[in-house]
């Protein structure tokens, strides 16, 4: 069973942004899509930059750095920079609370 850990308060993540938080030692990214949460690492597997800053736009960020669009709610990436999926984490709300899970899911095919 994955433990989830408080991360924010929804109040404190607009539409449309994100923000990296740290999980267990490790930078997760949580997204804001339409008041729907992600989170996925905070890290562009095309050559390591945070993604952190990067735009969103229908549910897909851009990495600052080359630009590289990965779909925030399964981590996929588009073209071949994005190839290497993103890893994601579990996401639940309880009264207004983000909760990530500390364990990454699994990576999609």
């Amino acid at each position: 069973m994955s433990q989830f850990h408080h991360v924010l308060d929804c109040a404190d993540l607009p539409a449309g942004k994100s923000q990296a938080v740290d999980v267990a030692g490790l930078s997760v990214l949580v997204c804001n899509v339409n008041n729907e949460y992600f989170a996925v690492e905070n890290r562009c597997t095309h050559q390591g930059a945070e993604l952190e800053g990067g735009r969103i736009r229908n549910g897909m960020i851009a990495c600052p750095l080359h630009g590289v669009l990965f779909d925030v709610r399964n981590g996929c990436g588009k073209g071949p920079l994005g190839r290497v999926p993103l890893r994601t984490f579990a996401v639940q709300v309880i009264d207004g609370r983000i909760e990530v899970s500390h364990e990454a899911a699994a990576v999609p095919a």
